[in-house]
């Protein structure tokens, strides 16, 4: 088994019921997404190389090779919604309802977004919850649900999505592309995107609570081209290295998952973690 599934006692027992007021708002993503766990997540910006004092709209998108919909921003949906800048990390703030999410200002150098979800629930039936285990790498919860006889049974799960986006104009600012948000399953990228060019490498660290998430899948696309998917598993230390064949919107991505004891519907906690970058063109 791999050693990221292996979670600690102490994460299954901090699981908790939600609000009633946090419930329903939760169970409405669930029912305006569909089985939303099994898409992807990602912080999306209308530019990614704006001028220093352009507006810039950015959305919040789920679906599957950079195609699907859009959340509004809903202050109860979110436990972080925030910037990083060379002034510092503050919250990302708007009006409730609005879609595109927010609109920011975009400063001289780079921005880091970030936005971490409360948990939602969804519940997949046995084929559904079977494929996305195979899609995302982590096949070993379902030869654990085998072994106890549950491969058929439906997948009750609270999900958790970590996004990042990248922005950056001249000058750049070298420190801002590695800013650690604390977010439980956490992409960070170990070269800065945007002094690479077509056909560089660039590694990232995925972090779990703080450490190393050794052994989970992490997966590299772009939106011009994404049939054409980096798959590579994370080393001992969490790093696992990209190729990046050609310019245009990256999408990086990762998932945990856990078995979770004590909660009063889920069985399975998941964790989607997402880093979303342009590179230019040489």
């Amino acid at each position: 088994m791999l050693k990221h599934s292996r979670d600690s006692l102490e994460l299954r027992r901090a699981i908790r019921p939600a609000a009633p007021q946090r419930c329903v708002l939760l169970a409405a993503v669930a029912l305006l997404a569909g089985p939303a766990n099994a898409h992807d997540f990602w912080v999306e910006p209308a530019n990614f190389q704006p001028p220093a004092g352009a507006e810039v709209d950015v959305r919040l998108r789920e679906g599957v090779g950079f195609k699907g919909s859009t959340l509004p921003y809903i202050n109860e949906w979110f436990q972080d919604f925030s910037k990083v800048t060379a002034g510092g990390r503050e919250d990302v703030l708007s009006l409730q309802g609005n879609d595109p999410a927010a609109t920011i200002e975009m400063p001289a150098g780079a921005l880091l977004l970030g936005y971490q979800s409360n948990r939602s629930y969804v519940e997949l039936d046995a084929a559904k919850f079977n494929s996305y285990l195979e899609d995302e790498g982590i096949e070993y919860i379902r030869e654990a649900r085998i072994a106890a006889g549950e491969d058929d049974d439906p997948a009750p799960e609270y999900f958790v999505r970590c996004a990042k986006a990248l922005l950056q104009n001249a000058p750049p600012d070298s420190d801002i592309y590695k800013t650690r948000l604390g977010y439980r399953l956490e992409l960070m990228p170990e070269s800065n995107p945007y002094d690479l060019s077509p056909g560089d490498t660039l590694t990232f660290q995925l972090l779990w609570r703080d450490g190393p998430a050794e052994g989970l899948l992490l997966q590299a696309f772009t939106r011009e081209d994404p049939d054409n998917v980096q798959k590579i598993r994370t080393d001992a230390e969490g790093r696992a290295t990209i190729t990046l064949h050609s310019s245009g919107t990256w999408l990086v991505k990762a998932v945990s998952i856990q078995g979770i004891i004590g909660a009063p519907r889920a069985k399975w906690l998941s964790h989607w973690a997402s880093f979303l970058f342009a590179l230019p063109a040489a």
